[in-house]
């Protein structure tokens, strides 16, 4: 589960985390104006208004905007609960402090599915995607797999001092805010606890920014005031209507594969090799072709999706039913985009043998491995590129 980045700081607070005050408004409350009025009264300007949206790139798509008094704040009200940001309309606002800017760091703890351990990672440069630091700056990114019986705290110190050692009062401040996250991320059965940024201001450390995302299956353990509000993109409600499991994501690769571990660790490889993933889509134990056929269309409505990759491990899913699906949804409709396929198990030579007619019409690879199948999905998108 995503949580909005008000409920990322609510969960700070509890953990205490120095982070930013905000109040949220709903857009039922846009053509409230007594309200707004009111709310208005108690604003110290200037306010960061922000949409609350659970996909990336709202900053670009001028879903955050500073309100300097009464007048801008009506204006960008408006125009923020009009938009749709990646599908998503923008059903809430979170009317934030504005603070002065010093210095922006990036934070987080991550499981690392490969390995299954936690993931510690700190950056001196935040604001930005990791993945774009990672590609133009590596050296300033610090990664410590964590070993919880091993001086926990100085892995902790060690890896924020690798690429941060300029101040060492605010490396000690910084210190304390990343054993703080770990506590929230572990009691709160996290897959991802990010902060970016992690800002410095007036001599203070504050968490500027929220990314939480709780496993699906110990939501029961979570504070009963960080309720599940679900928001969902157009293909993400078309995917719920046709019982697919099925979420979207920012990068270019379509992902298919059977059983939700799987296919987090298909996401995980595409990464690996350079490539960013579009999607989740798990067909489930068992999927008939008619299933299967659904996911390659519903994946390839995305615009977005200029490769894709499907992953099966056939157990009680033939590879045979697979393959079948796939082929009807490219006869019923042409794609242009590279489409790679790694099948395993039940069936797999008639899996294989009914496959084979799609190299003739399209830019198709079948292959035995995962690691190879992901490797050549980034490859064949980067060349379109």
């Amino acid at each position: 589960m995503n949580l909005y980045e008000y409920q990322g700081k609510k969960l700070f607070q509890k953990y205490g985390i120095p982070t930013t005050q905000g109040i949220v408004i709903n857009k039922d409350q846009e053509n409230d104006y007594i309200y707004l009025q009111e709310l208005m009264q108690g604003l110290n300007f200037p306010v960061v208004l922000k949409a609350q949206v659970k996909v990336g790139g709202r900053g670009k798509a001028g879903g955050i905007k500073i309100a300097k008094n009464n007048e801008e704040f009506m204006k960008y009200t408006k125009q923020i609960f009009s938009m749709e940001i990646k599908g998503v309309k923008v059903n809430k606002i979170l009317i934030d402090q504005y603070v002065e800017i010093e210095k922006e760091f990036y934070m987080s703890f991550i499981i690392d599915r490969t390995s299954s351990k936690t993931v510690f990672i700190f950056s001196p440069v935040g604001g930005v995607d990791i993945e774009e630091v990672a590609e133009k700056q590596p050296e300033k990114i610090s990664k410590k797999y964590l070993d919880e019986l091993d001086l926990f705290d100085f892995q902790i110190r060690e890896a924020i001092l690798n690429v941060y050692n300029e101040n060492l009062d605010y490396a000690k401040k910084i210190e304390s805010v990343a054993l703080k996250l770990y506590k929230l991320y572990k009691e709160n059965h996290c897959i991802l606890a990010e902060i970016n940024p992690l800002i410095i201001s007036k001599n203070e450390v504050l968490a500027l920014d929220s990314k939480i995302i709780i496993d699906d299956n110990a939501f029961y353990y979570i504070d009963d005031e960080l309720e599940e509000d679900e928001e969902r993109s157009v293909l993400e409600e078309e995917a719920k209507k046709q019982g697919l499991a099925y979420v979207e994501l920012n990068g270019n690769i379509g992902i298919i594969g059977n059983g939700a571990g799987l296919v987090m660790y298909t996401i995980d490889l595409v990464n690996l090799y350079g490539g960013k993933a579009a999607n989740f889509l798990d067909i489930g134990g068992g999927a008939r072709a008619d299933k299967v056929k659904q996911s390659v269309q519903l994946v390839l409505k995305n615009p977005n999706v200029k490769g894709l990759f499907i992953n099966i491990f056939g157990g009680i899913t033939r590879c045979d039913e697979v393959a079948n699906g796939i082929i009807e949804a490219y006869e019923e409709k042409r794609y242009d985009v590279p489409l790679v396929v790694r099948l395993q198990g039940t069936n797999y030579e008639e899996g294989k043998r009914i496959l084979e007619k799609l190299k003739e019409k399209i830019n198709f690879e079948l292959t035995e491995s995962a690691e190879k199948g992901a490797e050549m999905i980034v490859s064949f998108v980067r060349n379109r590129e």
